[in-house]
């Protein structure tokens, strides 16, 4: 059988040659490839400075509370938060029932009577087991997500 009866081999020879002549543009120094070292911890977050640029900003002062910053904070609660504390903040999550600590409920008055821009620290921060989201959303989303919690009311338990 030679290679023009079989366009599949041939293909497969082509491609074996291009690598052994090696692809122009293709860095042969392993130096410039990225790679993760064995055991290394993974990088949960970006370098200082890198895009989104904002994700790690505060705000001096908060923005203000509209129809439409609530609404965002809505989507960026169901996207982050509402895994753990439920599409309505009662901490009832497809995977709370898995965590070490029960997720808080966001309805509760412990938490409604908190002031936004303590939700807002909270968000930005962590808190125990929650994770920390000043690496991951801007500080214009952590104001939506605290500003969605507070839009909960309380009298929940």
């Amino acid at each position: 059988m030679n290679v023009r009866s079989n366009p599949a081999r041939a293909a497969l020879l082509a491609g074996i040659a291009l690598m052994m002549l090696g692809l122009p543009g293709c860095s042969e120094d392993m130096v410039e490839q990225p790679s993760f070292q064995p055991q290394e911890a993974p990088r949960l977050h970006s370098p200082e400075g890198s895009i989104p640029r904002k994700s790690r900003s505060v705000l001096i002062s908060p923005p203000a509370e509209t129809l439409d910053r609530v609404a965002r904070g809505a989507a960026l609660f169901d996207v982050n938060c509402a895994h753990c504390h439920g599409k309505v903040g009662l901490g009832d999550g497809p995977v709370a029932r898995y965590l070490v600590l029960p997720p808080f409920n966001l309805q509760a008055d412990q938490t409604q009577q908190r002031p936004a821009k303590e939700i807002y620290e909270i968000v930005t921060d962590g808190r125990v087991v929650m994770p920390a989201f000043k690496g991951v959303l801007s500080a214009e989303e952590r104001w939506a997500v605290a500003y969605f919690v507070k839009s909960f009311g309380g009298d929940q338990g």
